[in-house]
C-alpha cells in the first residue's frame, strides 16, 4: 500500500500525543537519546513508502538520490525498550538514529546503560499544558492601497529589491512547490483573509506542532504568520508574497515560553518532516546560540556546522534534495554579533539583512563560521517589511532576518519552479553567482543581494547551452 503524507502522520508521529497528556513532574525532562546503530530494522530501502510518502520518493527519484539507511526510522525495539523503562517518545529523527523523550532522572542511568543506546543528553523540561486561544479575525480594517500602488501593493520594494518580480512576469510564482515553514506558531492563519487562496485552492497542507506534540500549530505565537504571510499572502494592491502559488506546510518548532536545547530537536523532528511530505524548500526563521539554562549556550567555536543536531540536519536536508533557507540571526549590534544555529550549516542558504538603501541592516548577524566559511551567504530586506497584520485584515511592518529568510525562500521556489530539472546545489549556484558581491563575498552580506532575474538568465544560458546537470551533493566520508 503507498502511503499518503497523512497516512505517514499518523504512522510515525502519534506517539508524541501521549507526551501532551501526560502532567507535569518535577522528576521528568526531556533528553535527546542516540543510538548506536539501526540492526535488525523492519525497515528496508526496497520498500521505502512505509516511512517516506509518495512525493519524498519521487523526489528522490528525480534527484538521483538513493534511499539508504540514514532514512529508516530508529528501531522501534530500540524505542519499546525505551517505554518499558518508563520513557515516553517525544519525537525521533530518522537521520540523526534519535529519539526525544520524556525521562524520570532516576531512569537515566539504566536507559544510558542499554547496549543500543551510544548518548543520553538533557536538553529541558515539560512546561504546564499551555490554553488553546484562536482569534477572530477583523475583516473590516483593510488599508486603503496608495493611488500608486502597483501588483504587490506594500510589499513591492521588498520583491523588486531582489528583481523577484521578473521570475513572476515570466509567470513562475512558485506553482507546484512545495515549501515548509518551520516556526514558533501561525495564529489566524486558518482564517485570515490574507491566506484565502491557500485554504479555497488546498495548498495548506496539514499543519503539525512538535512542540505540543499535536496538530495544533495555528496558536502559541504570531511570528510565522508573519513570515508565512511574506511567501504565501496574496492580496493584489495590498500585500502580495514571493511565491504566492507555491504549497505550504505549516510546522511548529519553536517553545515561546523558553530557550532550551528541545527546540532543536523538534526543530530536527519538524525538518524530517518536511522531508517525509516531500517538501522542496524550506523556510527557518529560527535561531540558537544562548538558552535559559547557560551550560547549554554555544560559544564562538560550535559554529562549525556539525556541533548542532539542526546543522548537522540541515545538511542532510540538503542531500536529501531539498533547499534549506535560514535567517541568519539578529545579533549584529550585540555583544554576541554572530550568525545563530542552524545558520552556520555548511549547506544552508543562510540570509541576512539589509535595509532598503542596501546597507546591511545593523541587527544583521556576521559571519565568519568558527572553521572560515562564509557566511551569510546571501542578504535581502530585512529592515521595515511588510507582512500580514495577524490580528486584522491590514498590512503592518516587521524587521529581522525572519523576514529576509522568507522573501529569499519564496523566489527560490519560484526560480526552482522554472528550472524543475536542476538540482538543488545548482539553484543555489546560480543565486550566489547573481548576488552584489559574487566577486568578493564578505562576512556581513556574504554574496550580497541576490537578483533572481540574472539567476533565471545564468541558468536559462545553461539550459541552451547543455550544461550537464550537477551530481546529488556527496555523502560525506565517514570517520
Amino acid at each position: 500500500m503507498k502511503c499518503t503524507p497523512w497516512l505517514l502522520l499518523a504512522m510515525f508521529f502519534l506517539p508524541a500525543v501521549q507526551v501532551g497528556a501526560q502532567k507535569p513532574d518535577s522528576t521528568l525532562k526531556y533528553f535527546w537519546i542516540t543510538f548506536t546503530d539501526k540492526a535488525d530494522s523492519p525497515y528496508s530501502i526496497e520498500n521505502p513508502d512505509a516511512f517516506l510518502s509518495n512525493r519524498a520518493i519521487a523526489r528522490r527519484q528525480k534527484r538521483n538520490i538513493p534511499v539508504t539507511e540514514e532514512d529508516f526510522p530508529p528501531n522501534p525495539a530500540y524505542l519499546d525498550s525505551l517505554r518499558s523503562r518508563g520513557a515516553f517518545i517525544h519525537h525521533r529523527s530518522r537521520w540523526l538514529n534519535a529519539a526525544t523523550a520524556l525521562v524520570s532522572e532516576d531512569s537515566v542511568p539504566v536507559i544510558a546503560g542499554l547496549p543500543f543506546v551510544d548518548k543520553v543528553e538533557y536538553v529541558g523540561f515539560p512546561y504546564e499544558e499551555r490554553s488553546r486561544r484562536k482569534t477572530a479575525i477583523k475583516a473590516d480594517s483593510l488599508l486603503t492601497p496608495p493611488l500608486d500602488s502597483q501588483y504587490y501593493g506594500y510589499a513591492s520594494r521588498q520583491i523588486q529589491w531582489l528583481n523577484g518580480d521578473t521570475l513572476h512576469q515570466l509567470g513562475y510564482m512558485g506553482t507546484g512547490i512545495w515549501l515548509a515553514v518551520l516556526d514558533g506558531g501561525f495564529i489566524g492563519v486558518e482564517e485570515s483573509p490574507f491566506f484565502d487562496s491557500l485554504r479555497a485552492q488546498g495548498r495548506l497542507l496539514l499543519a503539525r506542532d512538535f512542540v505540543d506534540g499535536d496538530m495544533e500549530a495555528y496558536e502559541s505565537s504570531t511570528h510565522g504568520t508573519r513570515v508565512l504571510s511574506t511567501m504565501g499572502a496574496n492580496v493584489p494592491g495590498v500585500l502580495v508574497g514571493t511565491a504566492p502559488a507555491a504549497t505550504y506546510a505549516c510546522i511548529k518548532t519553536e517553545d515561546t515560553r523558553g530557550e532550551y536545547r528541545i527546540e532543536e530537536c523538534h526543530w530536527v523532528a519538524g525538518l524530517e518532516y518536511a522531508d517525509s511530505l516531500g517538501a522542496d524548500v524550506v523556510n527557518s526563521s529560527l535561531g540558537y546560540t544562548t538558552f535559559n539554562d547557560r551550560q547549554m549556550n554555544y560559544g564562538f567555536e560550535n559554529l562549525d556546522g556539525q556541533t548542532s543536531v539542526a546543522s548537522r540536519a540541515a545538511d542532510i536536508a540538503f542531500r536529501k534534495g531539498m533547499i534549506v533557507v535560514t535567517s541568519a540571526g539578529n545579533e549584529g549590534d550585540s555583544r554576541w554579533k554572530y550568525i545563530g544555529i542552524p545558520a552556520d550549516a555548511r549547506l544552508a542558504l543562510s540570509v541576512g539583512a539589509i535595509d532598503f538603501s542596501g546597507e546591511r541592516a545593523s541587527f544583521s548577524s556576521l559571519g565568519p563560521t568558527a572553521d572560515g566559511r562564509i557566511k551569510p551567504d546571501v542578504a535581502a530586506p530585512g529592515s521595515w517589511i511588510t507582512v500580514a497584520d495577524p490580528f486584522a485584515f491590514q498590512a503592518s511592518i516587521s524587521s529581522g532576518t525572519s523576514f529576509a529568510s522568507p522573501i529569499v525562500a519564496g523566489l527560490v521556489a519560484c526560480l526552482w519552479e522554472a528550472f524543475p530539472d536542476r538540482a538543488n546545489a545548482e539553484i543555489v549556484e546560480a543565486i550566489k553567482e547573481s548576488s552584489s558581491q559574487a566577486g568578493s563575498p564578505d562576512m556581513e552580506l556574504g554574496y550580497g543581494i541576490p537578483d533572481f532575474g540574472k539567476a533565471y538568465r545564468l541558468l536559462q544560458a545553461r539550459e541552451k547551452a547543455s550544461i550537464p546537470r550537477a551530481a546529488p551533493f556527496p555523502s560525506p566520508e565517514k570517520k
